[in-house]
């Protein structure tokens, strides 16, 4: 708290206060001033304080009257600068809380408010809620030589989160969380904190269903495998029941947890869009997102200020199921996100730009009624239908995506169900241990050039990943690939190739290797099913 001279007779006392709110994927703290002066008795708040936030100094003031606070006689200034932020959510309730309390001058405080940030939601009963964006706020406090942020209880854990993952444990910013208004006053006049910010565990597991129900072909585990290991894209054609939405929900399982880069996104990108984040996305899981297909491209893509669901699947799977029936201009909106791994987003007076890196698994049908090119039943699309519902997925869309697999129906339906459920083996369990092996593969071979991910090899490095002669290599490449494919295909082509030796064990790429690969692109799964395709 600070103090200065009114005319050199009556004590003026300004009481200084941290927040922050939202800037783009981050933060921009905020300076909390409150000053008595001259005027009619009442609080007045000044700066771009939306109506959510002007009704804060309300609540602040209710909160604070249950705790025996009387307000001065005076006029009670509050300033929030700088006085551009846009504000406009209750997130700033705990400052105001503070920031009133110290201007009364009613008592001395051993904490200086000016060396801390508070960001929580206070009600009327002095109760504190948990508030969205704390991760990021914490992040610019640090920047900003703060001692600590204080936030409500449930806010904790995703902070101690961030200790963890960023290697702050032995920091000395702090992190304190409290339930209730008074225990927060108390702490800022006594210095003390109550047992409630003992450390908090914040790792548990997942309850998410594994590949153990479910009967998987030699063909399909290795596709899951491939897929976990380079992080490729998967399109799963077939008539229904075939398994494509069981695969796609299952696939998480076999992922390894996150790395430090990718959690640190998981958990700015959740704090941000809820103020309460999974506990699966706190233990480094990786994030499993289904959006429905009438999502709109805002909610997809995002917005300038809040991520969409490729932001908040980064790290983890993004599954579009009945992938035509999405609108046009979603599955459009995909093409750069899955290219660049960022979502740009643009509107009047705001840019933002979220990152996307996700593994994305689609699911559609042959046809409209679902049966086309199936055995057990007759497809009665007409040929006019059929084409247009194949038309929905543009050629640069299905060019972008690393594998198209045509889903085998099972000739026993009843074993394939049961056969699984029945087995004492724990095929998930092997298949991780399959997918860990061949990521510290991949590590050790790209150690110096800082990627970890066979999809991200650049066009110009692939071939040297291969472990065998370039001439040699590109001798059985021109042999395996037709000449009418694109360059993109080839070049996915080649890294999935180079994702099945490591599934394999391998460190040299084989021409089989790229055989398959190379079946699993667009234009040969399309000649599978029987289509005839453009050349």
């Amino acid at each position: 708290m600070e103090t200065s001279k009114d005319n050199g007779t009556n004590e003026c006392v300004v009481s200084v206060v941290w927040s922050a709110t939202h800037h783009k994927n981050g933060a921009t703290p905020l300076r909390v001033e409150c000053a008595q002066g001259r005027g009619f008795s009442g609080i007045v708040m000044i700066g771009s304080a939306g109506q959510v936030c002007e009704d804060g100094k309300e609540r602040a003031r209710t909160a604070l009257e249950r705790l025996g606070w009387e307000a001065p006689p005076r006029r009670i200034l509050i300033s929030v600068s700088p006085g551009e932020a846009k504000i406009d959510n209750s997130h700033l309730d705990l400052a105001l809380c503070v920031g009133l309390a110290g201007v009364s001058g009613q008592t001395d405080w051993v904490i200086r408010g000016d060396e801390w940030m508070f960001t929580a939601e206070v009600g009327l009963n002095g109760e504190l809620r948990p508030v969205s964006g704390v991760v990021a706020w914490a992040s610019v406090a640090m920047s900003h030589g703060l001692k600590g942020i204080v936030v409500a209880r449930e806010n904790l854990k995703e902070l101690h989160c961030l200790s963890q993952v960023e290697g702050l444990t032995d920091n000395k910013f702090k992190y304190l969380g409290f339930e209730t208004l008074d225990e927060v006053i108390t702490w800022v006049q006594t210095g003390k904190a109550s047992e409630l910010n003992a450390e908090v565990s914040v790792f548990g597991g997942s309850d998410a269903p594994d590949f153990d129900d479910m009967d998987l072909s030699e063909t399909m585990r290795l596709v899951a495998m491939v897929a976990a290991t380079g992080m490729h894209s998967v399109l799963l054609r077939g008539s229904p029941g075939t398994g494509k939405s069981m695969f796609a929900r299952r696939l998480p399982s076999i992922l390894p947890l996150m790395n430090p880069g990718e959690h640190l996104n998981a958990l700015r990108v959740h704090s941000a869009s809820s103020s309460r984040v999974a506990a699966s996305i706190l233990a480094g899981v990786p994030p499993y997102r289904s959006p429905h297909h009438f999502t709109s491209l805002a909610a997809m893509v995002g917005t300038a200020t809040a991520p969409g669901e490729m932001s908040l699947a980064s790290g983890g799977v993004l599954f579009l199921d009945e992938l035509p029936e999405f609108r046009r201009d979603v599955l459009e909106g995909l093409r750069e996100p899955m290219e660049s791994g960022e979502v740009a987003v643009s509107r009047a007076g705001c840019s933002n730009t979220w990152t996307s890196r996700v593994l994305m698994i689609s699911a559609a049908n042959n046809c409209p009624c679902g049966w086309g090119a199936s055995k057990r039943r007759r497809c009665v699309c007409p040929p006019s239908r059929v084409q247009a519902y194949r038309s929905r997925l543009s050629g640069p869309l299905q060019d972008r995506i690393d594998m198209q697999i045509n889903m085998e129906e099972p000739t026993d339906q009843v074993a394939s169900i049961f056969g699984a459920a029945t087995s004492q083996d724990s095929q998930t369990a092997s298949m991780r241990e399959v997918v860990a092996r061949a990521r510290d593969l991949a590590k050790s071979r790209f150690q110096t050039t800082g990627v970890l991910l066979n999809r991200d090899v650049s066009s110009r490095d692939i071939l040297g990943t291969f472990g065998v002669d370039v001439t040699e290599a590109l001798t059985w490449i021109e042999r395996i690939t037709p000449r009418h494919a694109s360059a993109r295909s080839l070049i996915r082509c080649l890294r999935v190739a180079r994702s099945i030796a490591d599934v394999a064990g391998r460190t040299q790429v084989a021409p089989e290797d790229v055989e398959c690969a190379w079946s699993w692109q667009a234009w040969s799964a399309a000649r599978q099913r029987g289509e005839v395709l453009p050349i």
